[in-house]
């Protein structure tokens, strides 16, 4: 098993310039991350190939493997031509990903702004049969390859204990796998330390997150749907979430931390920070959170 970081816990400092992606790779490096997570927020490395030879020395150079590659991507309510440049679109990073000798991709089916209103479990079992196909396909075109695909409890649709665990259990293949996002859970007002328990056999890899939570009667102002990373949001049933530091939220990390360390998870535990202090200093704390967590707990 590995500590790693999301180069997403950074990527406000990519977007708006202050970090290459390069830069942004070995600051996490140096924060003392064993393995990568690459997640495209401001930079696109199918269309940049130059981009792609950089970030790849820069993993020999830090002598730290790129682990995963997670790709936002959205395949329901959408036209038969629309799904079919989608398919397309998410084919190429597939490519990408085993161009870069990356191990998993992590592919998303519904959008993360998708209405709420169309987040219903009616809706979710008739877009099931949907669902399954695409990740069926997905897994097929990937397998020869070499990568799994990755199913993240992510957004407020395809999100749950049980809507993923459906998911899980539909799909036929044996490159198909569970990324388990621990703060996720919240965003459909599961409990975390009740979802991991039921989902950490599925899981490949882990994101580990944190959240503010406020009950829907305690509004604590400033929050702006959709928008997980420098506000207050809403849950599906309308509590207020906002990312933390890791440990320093509402979720009990020790506890979840337990069910990892007690289970027969041997993948790698990525940091995704999505707080609003400065991000650098969020990801380290986090990160440092992060094992000394693991380390404590029996």
């Amino acid at each position: 098993m590995r500590f790693g970081i999301s180069i997403y816990g950074v990527s406000r400092k990519i977007r708006t310039g202050e970090m290459s992606p390069v830069r942004a790779f070995e600051r996490i490096c140096e924060m003392g991350a064993e393995v990568v997570e690459l997640v495209p927020f401001g930079f696109n490395l199918v269309e940049t190939p130059e981009l792609k030879a950089e970030m790849r020395a820069a993993s020999a150079r830090c002598g730290v493997p790129i682990g995963n590659y997670s790709l936002n991507a959205n395949f329901l309510m959408l036209t038969p031509e629309k799904y079919r440049e989608e398919m397309a679109r998410v084919k190429k990073h597939i490519e990408m990903t085993s161009d870069m000798e990356i191990p998993t991709i992590r592919v998303d089916s519904a959008a993360f702004s998708r209405p709420m209103s169309e987040n219903t479990i009616e809706k979710f079992e008739e877009e099931l049969p949907l669902i399954v196909s695409t990740y069926e396909e997905l897994c097929d075109y990937a397998k020869p390859l070499g990568l799994t695909v990755l199913l993240e409890n992510h957004g407020f649709h395809a999100n749950g204990s049980e809507r993923v665990r459906q998911i899980m259990t539909s799909v036929k293949r044996d490159n198909f796998a569970h990324q388990l996002d621990v703060g996720n859970y919240t965003c459909v007002d599961d409990i975390p330390e009740i979802a991991i328990k039921k989902m950490i056999g599925f899981a490949k890899t882990i994101h580990m997150k944190d959240f503010y939570i406020r009950p829907a009667h305690r509004d604590p102002g400033g929050a702006v749907e959709f928008n997980c990373e420098n506000s207050w949001f809403r849950s599906v049933n309308g509590s207020f979430l906002r990312g933390s530091i890791l440990a320093q939220g509402d979720i009990d990390i020790w506890d979840v931390m337990r069910t990892v360390k007690n289970s027969s998870f041997d993948g790698d535990i990525y940091l995704e920070y999505e707080g609003m202090e400065e991000c650098e200093y969020g990801t380290h704390v986090s990160f440092s959170n992060m094992k000394r967590i693991y380390n404590e707990v029996v």
